[in-house]
């Protein structure tokens, strides 16, 4: 798949904007970090990137496409070609870990092979490769297991699971390691950047701003508009404080502004509001 571009995109919900004439462009193979306060825009940028919201302006182009005018079924081959974990992780709690899976590859089954993949399970050849995945990202023994039986950090692991059996061009992630504990995460961190490694452009929501650090790249979003675009470096703590300047949750003490990663005591309050990007919910 070729880049990304978001060119001068506008999205707005009952008259108020979630994202204002953002401008992106997003090499194939790069890995790229968005941060920036609860309401900022950061899960609506993603839906953009997928045609799941209406724009009030601009285009939208992945691997060549301008997504906004495709056709419904260009559309749908190029969002199989697409890989997403969302906060909602988008598993069907009633089916195990194992099938959840394994619908990863319902890009290429064809209708007839996803329904029976959906109600008599994958085949050997595919069950074998979900069963890999699941022993990558540390949830071997859990392939029997319903999905609605296990835990909010192990779902999240299953959804990265699934993107193993996909091997999408495109992976937009949406706060992969709010429900991890830190060591989870590195496991899910390098699942991520090994799929980027094999060719897969990575885009990440990230909450916590050092591990934003350690992309190459991070765009900070601030009331809907591109406030930072850079490497790492060049994040500094002034930057920092002019990112997350006025958010609620990016205050310790009423002291002054500053990155949600430095302050514990506020982190579920912060993951609560993450991703509704302002009026914008999903």
């Amino acid at each position: 798949m070729k880049g990304v571009l978001l060119d001068e995109v506008s999205v707005g919900f009952d008259g108020v904007a979630a994202l204002s004439d953002v401008t992106l462009q997003i090499e194939a193979g790069e890995q790229l970090a968005v941060i920036g306060a609860s309401g900022a825009g950061k899960s609506t940028l993603f839906r953009a990137l997928t045609r799941s919201v209406a724009l009030a302006g601009g285009r939208v182009v992945v691997g060549g496409h301008d997504l906004y005018s495709l056709p419904r079924r260009s559309l749908g081959e190029l969002r199989r070609r697409i890989g997403t974990i969302y906060q909602a992780y988008n598993l069907v709690p009633q089916l195990s870990a194992g099938v959840n899976v394994s619908l990863g590859e319902v890009g290429e089954m064809g209708r007839l092979g996803t329904l029976r993949a959906f109600f008599a399970g994958p085949d050997a050849g595919l069950s074998r490769r979900a069963g890999a995945a699941l022993e990558e990202i540390g949830l071997g023994d859990k392939a029997g297991v319903r999905t609605a039986d296990l835990s909010g950090g192990q779902q999240q692991r299953v959804a990265v699971a699934r993107l193993l059996v996909q091997r999408p061009d495109l992976i937009l992630a949406d706060e992969p390691f709010a429900a991890v504990d830190p060591v989870t995460t590195e496991r899910v961190l390098e699942t991520l950047l090994h799929l980027n490694r094999e060719g897969a452009t990575l885009l990440a929501n990230l909450h916590d701003v050092e591990v934003a650090r350690r992309f190459p790249r991070v765009v900070a979003l601030r009331e809907g508009r591109v406030a930072f675009d850079g490497p790492p470096e060049r994040l500094t703590e002034e930057e920092l404080a002019r990112i997350y300047a006025g958010d609620p949750h990016g205050t310790e003490n009423g002291e002054g502004p500053g990155p949600p990663s430095a302050r514990p005591e506020l982190e579920g309050s912060f993951r609560l509001a993450e991703g509704r990007d302002g009026v914008s919910s999903h």
